[in-house]
């Protein structure tokens, strides 16, 4: 998945389950998730654990719900406080999220450990609808684990 803003990316790939197996339903759906970032030609890349399935799922229903005239929240937060998504958006159209970055989604490059880094994204029409289609077939390749 990949949002854009005037002098920033976000990319979100899942590149496997955390776990290969095991008994406990909640580790066997934590996924590996990359991470790659730039904001004014700063780049960052990790990967770490940091979404599990069935907030994936959740994503795409958030990110789906902002195309329609009912948005399910402004906010979308997870488990792992690493990530959040905000709903900036003044009108319906044009899309400007804030996307919170913390701890080991933290750019390297960010110096103010007191607070999460927010990267402002501002993603197209066709390319909020490219992301959410690029989540859902990534869903099915890693889809939840009973």
């Amino acid at each position: 998945m990949k949002l854009t803003g005037p002098d920033c990316t976000f990319e979100l790939d899942i590149l496997d389950y955390e776990y290969s197996d095991s008994p406990y339903f909640m580790d066997r759906n934590w996924l590996l998730i990359s991470l790659r970032t730039s904001y004014r030609n700063r780049r960052f890349t990790t990967t770490a654990p940091l979404l599990s399935t069935w907030e994936i799922e959740l994503l795409v229903k958030w990110m789906k719900s902002l195309t329609t005239p009912k948005q399910l929240s402004p906010r979308l937060s997870f488990v792992e406080p690493c990530l959040g998504f905000s709903n900036i958006s003044a009108d319906s159209g044009k899309y400007r999220f804030s996307i919170k970055l913390d701890r080991e989604a933290t750019p390297d490059w960010y110096s103010d450990s007191t607070q999460p880094f927010s990267l402002p994204v501002q993603p197209s029409a066709e390319e909020l609808q490219r992301a959410i289609i690029d989540l859902e077939s990534q869903l099915t390749i890693f889809p939840v684990r009973e």
